[in-house]
């Protein structure tokens, strides 16, 4: 009895594709760990430096419980520091509590908190905030500004 080679490699090939269909993804776990609350619960403040920011939410995430802002993710905080409960605090445009819900994606805020050292944010206070003054700016051409000093030195050039 003979067993061509070509039948062997068919074989072989349906079963890695079954063991490849029947495996999952080894990135699944990590992305669950990665979904969890981001609360800090620990800091070292003098690890961190101070910030104060206002600009638009980008993203809310309310399963990891964090805001982005300029591209930073902004977590809360809670814990006991020196018998001192220090706790992110939400407030409204007029400085009164508002649950984190409340905010959205598009919505100007001020953050105040810590940059910490491995890249996050930290927030003890972000609050609602009018949307700010856009800065008016003139604008000239360069090329139209160019010909009209030439023809302002044409002009008065001797002939």
């Amino acid at each position: 009895m003979t067993i061509k080679i070509a039948s062997w490699q068919g074989i072989g090939s349906a079963v890695l594709v079954l063991i490849g269909l029947a495996a999952t993804p080894a990135w699944s776990a990590e992305q669950k760990v990665n979904e969890t609350v981001s609360i800090v619960r620990t800091i070292d403040l003098d690890e961190c430096e101070p910030i104060k920011i206002r600009a638009k939410i980008m993203e809310v995430n309310s399963e990891k419980g964090t805001l982005v802002v300029v591209e930073r993710e902004i977590r809360e905080i809670d814990f006991d520091k020196g018998g001192q409960r220090i706790k992110t605090s939400y407030l409204n445009i007029e400085g009164k509590p508002e649950p984190r819900a409340a905010f959205r994606p598009g919505q100007y805020v001020l953050v105040k908190g810590f940059q910490h050292p491995d890249g996050f944010m930290v927030a003890s206070v972000v609050q609602k905030i009018e949307k700010p003054a856009e800065k008016k700016t003139s604008y000239k051409p360069v090329a139209e500004g160019q010909r009209a000093s030439r023809r302002n030195s044409a002009a008065t050039r001797p002939r």
